[in-house]
């Protein structure tokens, strides 16, 4: 019988998903020395995941730069976007336990939930339904969320996630809905600025296939953050300092989603990179205070949004999830 623990941050984005800065710290094999060497003990994984947005390049690209004993400490898996018009709105579903070949498989058949987890069954993958209670923005504002769908569509996945980009209300949602469809939870960064182990699952377990048995089988302990304006400053006022500490290179830009990142990728590419910028170290700290100072105004729109968005669930049908919260462990 195991008497050790083993954790993981099963929902980690690095700069091979398209909303997610192209900087050194964020490329899986930084990733990768940070999840499992952190500094923190709290924050120090025992195994790392890569789950990048529609893609395993990200993943490939790790595992051929890792050692084989390195290898075995990775649990492969990808984000995989959805929009099934009889859903009516995107989701997002973590995948684990596929390969790069089989996920291009998967891409050129499946267009449907059903599609999706007829292959999942198929090739013996597992299935997660990511932060449930979030939505895609422009749908929201159509109108094309209905949010009475949520429960019914969760009972369809292997398991659901806590998340630490959702606030409390969203996360306590998501308990109250594992806990009345009898499903295992997981909770996870989703970081997409390098903060891994904000969140994570942890297990009894002394080797990589027990720690996955265990979680399957919904038998992990959930250690959360939940997401708050100081979360977000601190994770703004890093990425500052990630671009504007790099010795070489230019930043690229590129098509951004991602709220809380936009206003940097334009920024910072028209401007850190220049020589002015890069060998006048007064004129760098003197933007590095700008930029930190109007991250705290933007990150506080990123806030209120969230906030908006609390008081329309408090209102819709999903309220009634809120009672149960047994089943959220702060970090």
């Amino acid at each position: 019988m195991s008497s050790s623990t083993r954790k993981a941050d099963l929902h980690v984005h690095s700069s091979y998903s398209f909303d997610v800065p192209l900087l050194p710290a964020l490329h899986p094999r930084a990733l990768f020395e940070t999840a499992l060497g952190h500094r923190d003990a709290d924050r120090r994984m025992d195994y790392f995941v890569l789950t990048d947005h529609d893609t395993m390049d990200g993943y490939e690209a790790l595992m051929r730069r890792l050692s084989e004993s390195d290898r075995a400490l990775v649990i492969p898996g990808v984000e995989h976007t959805l929009y099934d018009p009889s859903l009516g709105f995107t989701i997002h579903v973590n995948l684990y336990g596929l390969d790069p070949d089989l996920y291009a498989r998967l891409r050129m058949s499946v267009t449907t939930l059903d599609d999706l987890l007829a292959f999942a069954r198929e090739h013996a993958l597992r299935c997660q339904y990511n932060h449930p209670t979030w939505w895609e923005r422009a749908e929201l504002r159509r109108g094309d969320v209905d949010f009475s769908r949520v429960p019914e569509i969760a009972a369809r996945f292997d398991m659901l996630e806590l998340n630490a980009a959702r606030t409390p209300l969203q996360n306590l949602i998501t308990a109250g809905l594992a806990a009345e469809l009898n499903l295992p939870i997981t909770a996870s960064s989703d970081t997409h600025t390098g903060v891994v182990g904000r969140a994570c699952t942890e297990a009894v377990a002394d080797t990589k296939a027990e720690f996955l048995r265990a979680v399957w089988a919904g038998e992990g302990a959930t250690h959360l953050t939940t997401l708050s304006q100081e979360s977000l400053v601190d994770e703004a006022h890093g990425l500052i300092d990630s671009y504007l500490d790099r010795t070489s290179g230019a930043v690229r830009a590129r098509e951004i989603r991602s709220q809380s990142q936009a206003w940097l990728e334009s920024a910072a590419s028209r401007v850190v990179s220049s020589h002015w910028v890069r060998n006048n170290p007064a004129a760098r700290e003197s933007l590095r205070t700008l930029l930190k100072q109007a991250s705290r105004p933007i990150m506080r729109c990123v806030m209120l949004y969230e906030e908006r968005l609390d008081r329309r669930l408090e209102g819709s049908s999903l309220r009634g999830y809120l009672s149960y919260t047994g089943r959220v462990r702060a970090a």
